[in-house]
């Protein structure tokens, strides 16, 4: 079992510290004014006072004159413990309401820039973490610019089962590519005069364009599912007139 202190529990209530001690000052003096509070929690009267009257806000004290002074008393632990059951109904109560508000919510688009080949790999392994089929717009010189990781990316996402169509220019190595389509879980089509400088991968809610260019490898990760999905249809107009 977890060890906590009264102090901590009263924090998770809710209460500062100096709630905290006004509290503790007060249920152990039982009622009392708002000076002996003070003196007993060491804190001055003024402040004393102001919180005496937040808690009686809060419905964790009371207060009764008697002979023109006040006399203030805190609930006793098992009300706040039971304060604390209500508010947890209550919001359970409109929980589902919350939930719809939550959803109505347009969430913002957020972008990273990743430099260098390490930087890279990091948005690799983001769409291999992803698991979601991956539409590629590339060009045949990425295989240049990650002599290595590419391969081991392929052979990564490979393992995992996610699939991959791929565009790229008629070239050589298009061709050589595409001759390991089966085995590698990936589609490969080509389109004439389609010299890019640049690969983009769309998957899931993301659009990941990464500058290819060995000695100037700077990686774009934006996540918006409308942009994503904007990305998406241009990929299918390609896709469709590729061979």
């Amino acid at each position: 079992m977890v060890e906590i202190t009264v102090e901590e529990a009263l924090g998770s209530f809710g209460l500062s510290t100096k709630e905290g001690k006004i509290y503790l000052s007060s249920l152990e003096l039982g009622t009392a004014t708002a000076n002996e509070i003070a003196k007993k929690a060491k804190i001055n009267r003024s402040t004393t006072y102001d919180l005496l009257k937040s808690f009686i806000e809060k419905g964790i004290a009371s207060r009764v004159m008697k002979k023109n002074t006040t006399y203030f008393e805190v609930v006793n632990p098992e009300k706040l413990i039971k304060q604390l059951e209500e508010k947890k109904h209550k919001m359970e109560a409109v929980l589902e309401q919350l939930k719809l508000i939550e959803n109505k919510v347009v969430e913002k688009p957020s972008v990273e820039v990743y430099e260098g080949h390490e930087g890279v790999k990091t948005i690799l392994n983001d769409i291999l973490q992803t698991k979601k089929r991956t539409d590629v717009i590339s060009n045949s010189k990425i295989f240049e610019v990650f002599t290595y990781y590419f391969p081991h990316y392929i052979k990564q996402r490979k393992s995992a089962n996610i699939k991959a169509r791929v565009l790229q220019e008629t070239s050589p190595q298009t061709i050589g590519l595409k001759k390991k389509d089966k085995e590698e879980k990936r589609e490969t089509r080509t389109l004439k005069n389609f010299n890019i400088n640049s690969v983009t991968f769309i998957y899931n809610k993301k659009v990941a364009v990464i500058k290819l260019n060995k000695d100037d490898l700077i990686g774009i990760l934006i996540s918006d599912q409308t942009l994503a999905e904007d990305q998406r249809k241009i990929f299918e107009v390609l896709w469709t007139n590729a061979n």
